[in-house]
């Protein structure tokens, strides 16, 4: 189905708009004030909400709403998302909770709800959810506190979540890093829109580069396999799928009064199907930001570049302990040759390749070259340490035009002290897959070499190509 009026909704009718300092009502117009939209408070006892007048009641709203967003109770939100979709507005958000997760009588109103909704000829995204944010010029519904001004306006990562808390908490953390956000779903109790819809929506979608699910229940495994398959095959998924223990499919369920399925067997579908599974969520938007700006690797040979030799021997280490996913590359004569030609004499030109903390700008971008070029070589990890003296601020956006160009993926750590945020911010908004640690930067190529095995395996005609900055 076409989400276009809802991602990209102008016009939003908020039900229950309130200036109460902290109320839903109040932060959910507060939102969208900042995003941009035209909002239309509607609340029978206020004639003003932050400055805007309001509506007495849904009947009175002009007949070009895209979406309205319920900031009531559960019985009270019940009734007026269906007298929404009644009044023709396309799309409902009710934030509450209080349906299914509350018991018999919760499913009961939940349903009833969804029917109605639904013979009115709309739909619902929730309830129990804090809505959506699309950065880039759509909505943003969320009422709890999240991070606006670090997110990327041109991004690349759908990230659908069943959890709105894990949604935000997740997105915060990640963003002083650089995030490229395209947008942002929280699925709620998923009594009518969810996440296949989405996977629909996104895979036509050209600015999307990757999607990223967290998981906790699914409402039809057989029609979320067949929409994942196919996204799959032209742009990467990435997913955490949470009650995998005995503890936690008890919390799902209380949480969303859904049952979580059998980890083994969602284990085994998810691999057959290409879903890429990680099992925390700073793992599920580092791999996302892997999938969605660099290609998928062919194999795991890896070559290692780096102007610090400790970091070289920790990568080396690490890498040999991955069980054979990722193995050392073994450079050619050539190669070699070709790095010792533009580079110190004291530096080793083996793998791991250690300019030296001598190097300069050139040094680094032409070994970067040289390992790009080897046929032995399916990966690139490099250490972009600014502190070398040698070394510019000039080297990102040079870094940025190597790695763009280059079929192969390279994936960077970016350190510089009380710099590495600012550091790995400017090379991931360049458009570079950049991480502020050894250990996130090799777990993202893992997931780049999984990802191009099982296009290998499913022999994959064609792939969406990443998401380039500027490009939606």
């Amino acid at each position: 189905m076409d989400l276009s009026r809802l991602l990209q909704a102008r016009v939003v009718a908020v039900i229950g708009a309130s200036e109460r300092p902290q109320s839903a009502g109040a932060r959910v117009v507060d939102a969208l004030l900042r995003s941009g939209v035209e909002v239309l408070p509607v609340n029978p006892r206020r004639k003003t909400v932050m400055g805007i007048e309001c509506t007495p009641s849904i009947s009175g709203l002009p007949g070009d709403v895209d979406l309205a967003v319920v900031t009531l109770p559960a019985e009270r939100a019940a009734a007026e998302a269906v007298a929404a979709a009644e009044h023709g507005i396309p799309f409902v958000i009710p934030v509450a909770g209080g349906f299914s997760e509350k018991g018999a009588a919760g499913q009961r109103l939940q349903d009833e709800m969804v029917a109605r909704v639904r013979r009115a000829g709309s739909r619902l995204l929730g309830p129990n959810t804090i809505g959506l944010w699309v950065p880039d010029g759509g909505p943003d519904t969320i009422f709890v506190e999240h991070e606006v001004d670090l997110l990327s306006r041109e991004g690349c990562v759908a990230f659908l979540s069943q959890s709105g808390s894990v949604g935000v908490e997740s997105l915060g953390a990640a963003a002083p890093f650089g995030y490229r956000l395209r947008a942002f779903v929280s699925l709620g109790n998923k009594a009518d829109l969810d996440e296949c819809d989405f996977l629909d929506h996104f895979r036509e979608d050209a600015g999307c580069g990757c999607l990223a699910l967290y998981i906790e229940s699914f409402k039809d495994g057989r029609r979320f396999l067949n929409a994942a398959r196919q996204t799959a095959l032209r742009k990467p998924i990435i997913a955490l799928k949470a009650g995998r223990t005995e503890g936690g499919a008890g919390a799902v369920s209380s949480h969303t009064g859904a049952l979580s399925g059998s980890h083994e067997v969602v284990c085994g579908a998810f691999a057959q199907n290409g879903i890429l599974q990680v099992t925390d969520d700073l793992a599920l938007l580092d791999g996302a930001k892997a999938l969605a700006l660099a290609p998928a690797a062919r194999g795991g040979r890896t070559a290692v570049l780096t102007p610090a030799g400790g970091y070289g021997v920790m990568a080396a280490d690490t890498i040999e302990s991955t069980a054979g996913e990722l193995s050392l590359a073994r450079l050619s004569d050539a190669t070699r040759e070709r790095i010792r030609a533009s580079s110190l004499e004291i530096a080793s030109v083996d793998n791991p390749v250690d300019l030296t903390a001598s190097i300069h700008d050139d040094m680094i971008l032409s070994a970067l070259e040289s390992l790009l070029a080897d046929e032995g070589v399916d990966l690139v990890l490099c250490m972009a340490f600014l502190a070398p003296p040698g070394l510019t601020d000039e080297l990102v956006a040079q870094l940025a035009r190597s790695v763009r160009g280059s079929p192969k993926p390279v994936v960077l750590v970016g350190m510089h002290g009380r710099r590495t945020v600012e550091l790995c911010r400017r090379l991931t908004e360049a458009g570079c897959a950049a991480f502020p640690s050894l250990r996130q930067a090799i777990e993202a190529a893992r997931l780049l070499v999984r990802r191009g095995r099982w296009l290998a395996r499913t022999a994959a005609a064609e792939v969406q190509p990443r998401c380039e900055p500027g490009g939606s």
